[in-house]
């Protein structure tokens, strides 16, 4: 028996104790809630007893591994306190707001060897698989262009419902830390570490700390160029897209399909729909997240590094710091001393 605890109680946070409930020997023992007046409906909600602290959990009941889904700004502490006291850790993403909290974090791991797991669950999503395995086979020859897009919307009740939405301290920023960090963390695992940057964030609609829109210029190690942009004020919302062009062609990855490739094998024939992400934040849908908590406690029982470990969960924190300081600094930015 696999015995989580929980902390967080918000959307994303149901997300993960329903793939707790469905996966046959798992079993969540308990939920960190703060405020006292929410204790009563978090149990009901949740179906579990109600910790004011994950302190309090860890010390009240026996569990082997926390699932980290609290402000994207308290993952760091949150983290270190568990594997301190020698539990696995699944975190939400993004693993922390800045790399200097996460190499404080990554250092609390390796010294009590435990395992810490990020969800990225975009990268189980069998068509961009199947679109990593194309590129790997050569398809579209040498990579040289890359086209990445997060065109989303969020409303200002998105923001209002949760005060550290878009707040520096809680949420890092917003559109790109928040809601491009999974694209960025797709293009990454495609294409390799970024070289520099020049970017540049703006707020031209929310009432936010952070940026509603982003744009980029991306020079790869391996040479590929890329542009990027992002925002959650771009209405209705739109799909994201990854477009990746090479010597003998494109691919094209849209709302989560491969709407363009050189071998039309590969091609998705069932209609493009919008992306349910793009203008919402209520997942529908948990089995890629499902896919993340299968591979995590393979990787506890196994002893073997998870999918999406720290260290490869850095990486796109580290490129979104390194937009948000050229963006602060109107400099290009060397991503390695970031």
């Amino acid at each position: 028996m696999m015995k989580f605890g929980l902390v967080g109680n918000g959307n994303i946070a149901k997300v993960h104790a329903q793939c707790i409930a469905q996966i046959e020997g798992a079993q969540l023992m308990g939920v960190v809630c703060s405020d006292p007046q929410r204790i009563e409906e978090v149990e009901k909600q949740f179906n579990s007893p109600v910790f004011p602290s994950l302190t309090e959990l860890l010390s009240s009941t026996a569990v082997d591994a926390i699932s980290v889904c609290n402000e994207s700004g308290k993952h760091g502490k949150a983290i270190r306190e568990a594997s301190s006291a020698k539990k696995h850790v699944l975190c939400e993403k993004p693993l922390e707001i800045t790399v200097d909290i996460i190499d404080a974090v990554l250092d609390c791991v390796a010294q009590n060897n435990t395992v810490l797991a990020v969800a990225f669950q975009n990268r189980t999503h069998p068509e961009y698989l199947k679109m990593k395995k194309a590129l790997r086979d050569g398809i579209i020859g040498k990579p040289l262009l890359l086209c990445a897009q997060i065109h989303w919307f969020r409303d200002e009740k998105y923001y209002q419902s949760n005060p550290w939405r878009g707040t520096l301290k809680g949420d890092g920023g917003a559109a790109l830390i928040n809601q491009g960090i999974h694209t960025l963390d797709l293009v990454l695992d495609l294409l390799g570490d970024v070289e520099f940057v020049t970017g540049t964030v703006a707020t031209q609609v929310h009432q936010i700390e952070g940026e509603d829109t982003a744009v980029a210029q991306l020079r790869f190690k391996n040479g590929v160029l890329g542009t990027l942009s992002g925002g959650t004020c771009l209405y209705p919302g739109f799909s994201e897209k990854i477009e990746l062009y090479g010597e003998k062609g494109r691919l094209i990855y849209e709302a989560g399909k491969i709407s363009d490739a050189p071998n039309k094998n590969l091609i998705t024939t069932t209609a493009l729909k919008e992306n349910e992400s793009s203008a919402t934040a209520i997942l529908e849908d948990n089995t890629l997240h499902r896919n993340i908590y299968d591979d995590f406690i393979s990787a506890i029982q196994q002893k073997k590094a998870p999918l999406v470990c720290g260290q490869s969960a850095r990486k796109s924190v580290a490129l979104i710091n390194a937009i948000y300081q050229s963006s602060s600094t109107n400099k290009t930015i060397l991503c390695d001393t970031i």
